[in-house]
């Protein structure tokens, strides 16, 4: 799951708050992605101005649910089907596969609830 935060002076500067402007900060919570984005990393991730028609197999992406407004996820398109997307976390540590949010809990999710893609990592968490 990730959030909008400022991570650095030079970031704040250059992504403002309130300017139109595709690109955006996202700062990563919880272990779902790692070891790609750990907690506390800041992503900078490109918002999709329209509804993406074909998004690459791979790709890490922004996500957004109908049924959860204003809660963000960040994870990877593994496969698609008909406009839909089957979207999971990098980590496979036995046994946090329960406890993670994504299409092994939610199926295919519709192209609408991609919000943007993950351009890379800005700042690392602190611990890392």
């Amino acid at each position: 799951m990730a959030n909008f935060r400022a991570p650095g002076s030079f970031w704040r500067k250059i992504l403002r708050p309130g300017v139109d402007w595709p690109y955006r900060r996202a700062k990563v919570q919880g272990d779902s992605m790692a070891p790609t984005f750990c907690d506390g990393d800041v992503l900078l991730v490109k918002l999709y101005r329209q509804v993406p028609v074909d998004i690459p197999l791979l790709k890490v992406v922004l996500i957004e649910r109908e049924v959860q407004p204003g809660i963000f996820y960040v994870k990877r398109i593994q496969k698609s089907h008909g406009g839909a997307y089957w979207v999971v976390g990098d980590n496979r540590e036995v046994g946090f596969e329960e406890l993670v949010k994504d299409s092994r809990s939610w199926g295919y999710i519709p192209a609408h609830e991609i919000r943007g893609r993950v351009i890379g990592r800005i700042g690392r968490a602190k611990n890392n």
